[in-house]
C-alpha cells in the first residue's frame, strides 16, 4: 500500500500488516492457504467473510504463485433460499479482483425450515463443496476466527461432555477439496476494527438464527469474566488447537 498522511490510512496499514503477520503465520502452520492452487472464498457478506476476502487478497498480492481466488455467495439462509449479495458488495469484491459467484444453496430433502443452525451451515458446506468440485478448486476458505474456534469448543464441551475444535483444515472427495480457515488465528474484534478502517461495505442483516441461545449463553458466560475473558479466551484457543493437533497425529 503506498505511505500517506492520511491518519486512518496510516492505521489501516498498521491494522492490516499486523494482521496479515497473523494470517501468514497460520498459512506456515497449517496449509490454508497453498500457493498457485484455485480457492474459493465463501463469501455471506458479513464482517468476518469480507475482512477474509480482504485479507487473502492482500497477501496474495505478495505471492510468488499468486492464488487463483474466486468469491461465492451462496443464497440460503433460515427460511430456505435468500436474496443475492448487496450490488455495493457485489462491485467492492470485483475491485479487489475477484470473481463473482452466487448459487442457490442445495438440500438434501431431509431439512425442514425453518433451519437450526447445523442443518443450514450442512447445506451451505454441501453447496460450496460441490462448486469448488465443479470449479477444480482445491480449497474452500471458511470466515471462521479464533473466537469461533473458542465458542465452539466450548460449547461442545459444555452440552454434549466431548470437546470438538474446528478445524483449520479439513479434506473432503479424498483430498480432492479442503476446506481451510485462514482466519482461525484472529480475534472478531481485530476483524471489527479493520471493517472500520477499510470502509468494507457494511455487512447483511443477520440471520435470525445467529445468536442461538446455548452459544449466547457461552459467550455471556465468557464475558462475565471480565478483564480475565482474554486470558481464558487465549488458554481455550490453544487447548482447541493442540486438541485438534493430537487428533491429527493419531489419524
Amino acid at each position: 500500500m503506498p505511505t500517506t498522511d492520511n491518519p486512518t490510512r496510516r492505521q489501516l496499514e498498521r491494522c492490516s500488516g499486523r494482521l496479515l503477520g497473523k494470517l501468514r503465520r497460520t498459512a506456515r502452520r497449517w496449509p490454508v492457504l497453498p500457493e498457485g492452487e484455485r480457492l474459493i472464498l465463501a463469501v455471506s457478506g458479513g464482517i468476518d467473510s469480507l475482512a477474509m476476502a480482504y485479507l487473502v487478497c492482500e497477501h496474495n498480492r505478495r505471492l510468488k504463485r499468486p492464488l487463483k481466488v474466486s468469491a461465492i455467495h451462496v443464497c440460503l439462509d433460515a427460511d430456505g433460499p435468500a436474496k443475492e449479495l448487496p450490488g455495493r458488495t457485489a462491485e467492492w469484491l470485483k475491485s479487489r479482483g475477484l470473481e463473482v459467484i452466487e448459487v442457490d444453496g442445495r438440500f438434501d430433502g431431509s431439512e425442514r425450515l425453518p433451519l437450526d443452525c447445523f442443518a443450514c451451515a450442512r447445506a451451505r458446506r454441501r453447496t460450496l463443496l460441490e462448486a469448488a468440485e465443479a470449479r477444480a478448486a482445491s480449497c474452500v476458505a471458511l470466515g471462521h476466527h479464533a473466537d469461533d474456534v473458542v465458542e465452539t469448543w466450548l460449547l461442545s464441551l459444555m452440552y454434549t461432555g466431548n470437546a470438538e475444535a474446528i478445524p483449520p483444515v479439513r479434506t473432503f472427495f479424498d483430498g480432492a477439496v479442503s476446506i481451510v480457515r485462514p482466519l482461525y488465528e484472529l480475534q472478531r474484534r481485530e476483524l471489527v476494527r479493520l471493517a472500520r478502517l477499510a470502509d468494507l461495505p457494511q455487512p447483511i442483516a443477520r440471520c435470525r438464527q445467529e445468536d442461538e441461545a446455548r452459544r449466547e449463553r457461552v459467550r455471556q458466560a465468557l464475558s462475565a469474566l471480565g478483564r480475565d475473558q482474554q486470558l481464558v479466551r487465549r488458554q481455550l484457543y490453544w487447548a482447541a488447537v493442540r486438541q485438534y493437533e493430537e487428533s491429527e497425529k493419531h489419524g
